[in-house]
Formats: structure tokens, C-alpha cells, sequence
């Protein structure tokens, strides 16, 4: 097992090394790139924090941020009014695509040494594996 969690380990400190980069690139924070991206869906700040792993009150702040560059909104929820919820405006949209594509330039780049069957393996166990952190963070 300690062979895997070193791998595992290996694996998010060069995603980390990834989106920082990236984030450079778009003047922006690790953190700031991951909620751009993480905004798939409607989340409140509550969600948003429990996704990111932090403080609602470092969720509040990156809003903020994000917001200022016209990136993000808030609107309130359609069934509790006193909960707001973060959404991509379409220049969020834009810029979110563009992350995701140069992260993908760059996810094809460090696995090349791979065959396409290995590939194919390996995104099927990642899938499998994070099925359960997904489902935690509805």
C-alpha cells in the first residue's frame, strides 16, 4: 500500500504543478483556476468551499476576486433566497474552456509515454475511484 499511496501522492502534486502553471498563464490563483472549473453546476458558497477543501470565508474572497474580473456572479437560489449561488458569466465560460484545454494539452503531454490501451486503463480506474468523492460533494 505504500507504494500506491506514494503514487497517488505523485499524481496530485503534479496536477498541483499543472494548475499552477496554468493559473500563471491566466493571471490567476491554483485556487481561482480550480473554481472556475468546478463550477459545472450551480454551488453555493457552502459547496464550493466543501470542494475546494476550505474556509466558506476563502470561498467568499476568490468570489470576490472573480467577480471584480467578470468572471463570475452570484444569483440567489430559486427555493432559499438567503443562499447565494456562484455561476461562470460567459466570459467565465470562455476562459474556463481555455484552462481546460491547455490542462489537457498538458495532462496528453505527461502520459504520451503511455500506450493508448494503458490510457484508456487508467482513466477507467480514476473513474471508478472517484465515484464516491463526487458523490460527497453533491
Amino acid at each position: 500500500m505504500e507504494g500506491l499511496a506514494a503514487a497517488v501522492a505523485a499524481l496530485h502534486r503534479e496536477a498541483a504543478v499543472l494548475y499552477a502553471g496554468i493559473a500563471r498563464d491566466f493571471d490567476l490563483t491554483s485556487q481561482q483556476t480550480q473554481v472556475l472549473c468546478g463550477l459545472a453546476r450551480r454551488p453555493s458558497f457552502g459547496e464550493l468551499a466543501t470542494l475546494l477543501g476550505c474556509d466558506k470565508t476563502n470561498v467568499t474572497g476568490m468570489v470576490d476576486r472573480l467577480e471584480k474580473r467578470g468572471l463570475l456572479a452570484r444569483e440567489p437560489d430559486e427555493k432559499d433566497r438567503r443562499v447565494s449561488r456562484v455561476v461562470l458569466t460567459p466570459a467565465g465560460e470562455e476562459l474556463r474552456e481555455q484552462i481546460r484545454q491547455r490542462f489537457a494539452e498538458l495532462v496528453g503531454e505527461r502520459f504520451s509515454a503511455l500506450t493508448d490501451e494503458e490510457r484508456a486503463r487508467y482513466a477507467s480506474l480514476v473513474e471508478v475511484l472517484s465515484g464516491p468523492v463526487r458523490a460527497s460533494s453533491r
